[in-house]
């Protein structure tokens, strides 16, 4: 019997967890809000070409993204917010409370 657990159990849907591609070093990634209102500017100054417009939104293809967070700096409106790759535990032996 074979069980369809994920990959990384704190990972999000369509993150580098579920699908690896060549930016395995990438800690984080932009998510786009609803204050957007489709300016293109953030696809101007992406440096992997990340950012498209689709159905009159832009979206970020996760798999050219390497999380360098240009887009949420030169969002004009704000609307993109950089958030973390991986929520989990960093390592084999995570640190306990009050150690460094």
């Amino acid at each position: 019997m074979v069980k369809n657990l994920p990959i990384v159990p704190s990972a999000k849907p369509g993150s580098m967890a579920e699908a690896p591609s060549g930016i395995a070093w990438r800690e984080q990634h932009p998510v786009i809000g609803d204050k957007c209102n489709q300016c293109l500017v953030c696809t101007l100054f992406c440096p992997e070409g990340a950012l498209k417009q689709e159905n009159g939104r832009v979206i970020v293809e996760l798999k050219l993204c390497n999380g360098c967070g240009t887009c949420a700096v030169e969002c004009q409106q704000k609307a993109i917010v950089i958030v973390a790759e991986y929520e989990g535990d960093r390592g084999v032996f995570p640190l306990k409370e009050g150690k460094a």
